[in-house]
């Protein structure tokens, strides 16, 4: 049985707590909550009356569940509007029980972080430590900061449980008492906390790719709900931070300088253009907020809606550390489906929290290799969160998509679990139903896929890359029998479209033809294609009776033939003797003269695998697709050559390439026009917020000044989206071999945007002759 490489990381859920603008008490319950969860201290507050910012929050901090909080309407309906975030508790409640039962949490707690580390050496260094429990008191103009900075638990009656008291007794706690009437004394920034214990073990991922981050100091008013909240969600993306608030300066004259020397320490370990600390704040002139600190040599750094659109602060993936297991590949419902075990848990798996839920992020490393039909990293789209749970596991709101992963929603009790892989087709056909598409395979991508599989895949066709090997199948149809004499001509002979393309250019075409560091020969590609079905051998014989010649295939031949023309038998002893094999295209080819066009659709596909595949890039394919707009939609009923998907780690968008592919020959304007059209509409109906679309033109030939001046018009001010190909480009085994000896092309064709810049460069420059003769027929 196969195995694969499971690689998991298990993580808190992260809960987005919705509120209603200025309701403090909202806030503050948020925060308590939030600090009975362990990882409860990088919940997102979200205040829903801000649309757009509350819209960038849901989607940066990547969050699993929205609950609301507050009698608020606005806070009860926002989790409406997402409806890929599926409630996987048993209720909105985080707290359940009946009335004369024990209540439990629904979400890992620090219980469950107080029964795991109890026995550990962390835990005993954490003791000697002394943990601080912080009070205040209620009317004391800092009592929100203190709430954030220093923690606290809600109330045992409101929630049936006593955090507090738990907290006592396991680590021995002392009260620290906060005077209102003087400076907070700087010693309390190095105790262990309630806030220490709600982020105590976890750590940042690498799958979300470093945004700002730069510790130090968040300046604003703590009578302003709006600072309280970007200040929370400042430190929820994991951003060191203490609150100051410049009406209460003389209470912070101990902390400010502690904690700007603990932050320096911090920094002194990054990279030295990173080695800063900042002062955060929402105010419009931060130079204002700079002036707080007198000559302390701080980096400003404004906090706006704009902080939140990806670019900017980017909330890391926070996990409990990554462990490695081994899953077994077996078969179920059609689809490949891995199962694995749920070992070295860093956390308690106790039968106790059975019902405490959090996340198993997995990857996969090996495996599924050469199924070019199923993926285990989908593209990061969230709104698919339902249609990957369902396709890939069993309960429907208990998956999540994550950056370069696959988030289960597990309890902590779990002791195993599983996924199934997931069809491509059925990918493609949700990502065009965004779209307001309906989608399936046409007649050409039938042939296409058949085409592939019938090679070995992807790279097995490379054999057509060589000129003479398309020729071989233009010049004989169907059902015309050709020799091996006249098959290996072609294959050798010079392109007359092309003359400086010979078949030296492909002689260490490497792949199942020829040992690696031997040169290829006509010989060995011709053989290669019977092998793999394109040809197959027979005999041509002419019938003594009716004098007419017909093909007969090895699989039937004898020495006593029937003839097809007249149905007469005859003996073919003597023909055979004297005769040569004679070969005709068979299987998907054999079908018609051109196979629907089949032949450059796979040869781009290949050159995409070749230079945009590989490695660790999960990208996924599909030939040609018939496109149906679905009711209502206003969209064009088309066909697209191929579709060609990157699923890229957050916060970049996956990569939708949209291709449309031509043989050589004449092509009629209006059809280029148009085919150009249909493509920038589809490419303009997928979602902008989650894909990044390029329309590929690809053809066997030069484009025409008048095709190139269509293309153009793909491409906006600040966004170039279209890649045209042409042999000279799909020949070559990197995609820009001959293409750097015409013209000055930066990169090396291994990203979309290489290949859209050096379209610009080669096709789009102003004033630039535009290569190629004028083969239209314009109506």
């Amino acid at each position: 049985m196969e195995t694969i490489r499971v690689d998991i990381c298990y993580r808190p859920l992260r809960i987005g707590w919705a509120i209603k603008a200025g309701d403090i008490g909202a806030f503050r319950q948020a925060v308590r909550l939030s600090y009975t969860m362990w990882g409860g201290r990088f919940n997102p507050i979200i205040v829903v009356d801000h649309e757009e910012e509350a819209r960038r929050l849901v989607d940066l901090f990547r969050v699993d569940i929205l609950l609301p909080i507050g009698d608020s309407e606005s806070a009860k309906e926002f989790p409406k509007r997402f409806p890929h975030l599926i409630n996987p508790l048993f209720t909105d409640a985080i707290f359940i029980g009946g009335a004369h039962e024990r209540k439990k949490a629904q979400v890992l707690d620090v219980h469950n972080a107080l029964v795991h580390l109890r026995d550990t050496t962390k835990w005993k260094a954490i003791r000697d430590a002394r943990v601080q429990i912080f009070r205040w008191q209620p009317d004391d103009p800092l009592a929100d900061v203190f709430l954030v900075q220093f923690g606290a638990y809600p109330d045992p009656a409101e929630i049936g449980i006593d955090y507090r008291d738990m907290l006592m007794q396991a680590a021995d706690a002392k009260e620290f008492m906060l005077d209102r009437s003087g400076p907070i004394p700087g010693e309390v920034l190095n105790r262990p906390s309630i806030a220490f214990l709600s982020r105590h073990g976890l750590e940042r991922h690498h799958s979300v790719h470093l945004g700002w981050d730069t510790p130090g100091f968040f300046v604003g008013d703590v009578t302003n709900v709006d600072d309280l909240v970007s200040h929370w969600n400042l430190r929820a993306s994991n951003i060191s931070l203490c609150f100051v608030d410049p009406n209460y300066l003389d209470r912070y004259v101990n902390v400010i300088p502690e904690w700007e020397t603990a932050m320096r320490e911090v920094v002194m370990k990054r990279d030295e253009w990173k080695q800063h600390v900042a002062a955060w704040s929402r105010r419009e002139n931060i130079d204002e907020a700079l002036k707080v600190f007198g000559d302390l040599k701080l980096m400003g750094c404004p906090v706006s809606t704009e902080s939140w659109n990806g670019r900017n602060v980017r909330p890391p993936m926070m996990h409990f550390g990554q462990i490695s297991t081994l899953g077994v590949i077996g078969r179920g419902s059609g689809k490949p489906k891995v199962s694995f075990p749920l070992n070295e848990k860093p956390f308690s798996g106790d039968i106790w929290f059975h019902m405490q839920h959090l996340v198993a992020s997995v990857s996969f490393i090996g495996g599924l290799y050469g199924d070019e039909h199923h993926t285990l990293v989908p593209p990061y789209i969230p709104e698919l969160n339902e249609f990957y749970a369902r396709t890939m596991h069993f309960e429907y709101n208990k998956l999540r998509i994550e950056s370069a992963r696959v988030g289960l929603i597990i309890d902590a009790a779990d002791v195993d679990t599983f996924l199934y892989a997931l069809p491509v087709a059925e990918l493609f056909e949700q990502i065009f139903g965004m779209a307001g598409f309906a989608s399936k395979l046409s007649a050409g991508g039938l042939i296409a896929r058949q085409l592939i599989a019938q090679m070995g895949g992807l790279q097995g066709t490379r054999a057509f890359k060589i000129p003479g090997v398309r020729r071989l199948l233009k010049t004989h149809g169907p059902t015309a029998p050709f020799t091996k004499k006249s098959a290996l001509d072609l294959i050798a002979s010079r392109d007359p479209n092309n003359p400086d393309a010979k078949f030296e250019d492909h002689q260490y075409l490497y792949g199942e033809f020829h040992p690696f560091k031997t040169k290829l020969e006509p010989a060995t590609v011709f053989s290669y294609l019977v092998e793999k079905g394109l040809f197959r051998i027979g005999a041509k014989l002419t019938c003594p009776s009716c004098r007419m010649a017909s093909w007969t295939a090895l699989d039937v031949l004898k020495q006593r033939v029937v003839c097809e023309m007249c149905g007469g038998e005859y003996d073919s002893t003597r023909q055979l003797v004297k005769s040569e094999w004679h070969y005709r295209r068979s299987g998907v080819l054999g079908t018609e003269k051109n196979a629907q066009g089949a032949v450059p659709v796979v040869l781009t596909l290949q050159q995409l695998d070749t230079n945009l595949g590989g490695g660790l890039r999960e990208v996924m394919y599909s030939p040609s697709l018939d496109l149906e707009p679905k009711s209502g939609a206003n969209v064009p009923r088309c066909e697209v050559d191929f579709i060609w998907v990157i699923a890229r780690s957050f916060p970049r968008k996956s990569v939708v390439i949209l291709g449309e592919c031509k043989d050589q020959g004449m092509l009629k304007f209006k059809e280029f026009a148009q085919s150009v059209e249909n493509l920038r509409r589809v490419a303009n109906a997928l979602p902008r917020k989650r894909f990044k679309t390029f329309v590929l033109l690809a053809k066997l030939c030069p484009f025409t000044p008048e095709e190139i001046e269509i293309a153009r018009t793909l491409n906006e001010e600040y966004r170039y989206r279209a890649i045209l190909l042409t042999s000279r480009e799909l020949e070559p085994y990197h995609i820009f071999d001959r293409t750097k000896q015409e013209f000055d092309i930066e990169g090396y064709g291994g990203t979309p945007e290489d290949l859209a810049q050096a379209t610009a460069n080669i096709y789009f420059k102003k004033g630039q002759t535009l290569p190629g003769p004028t083969n239209l027929e314009v109506e």
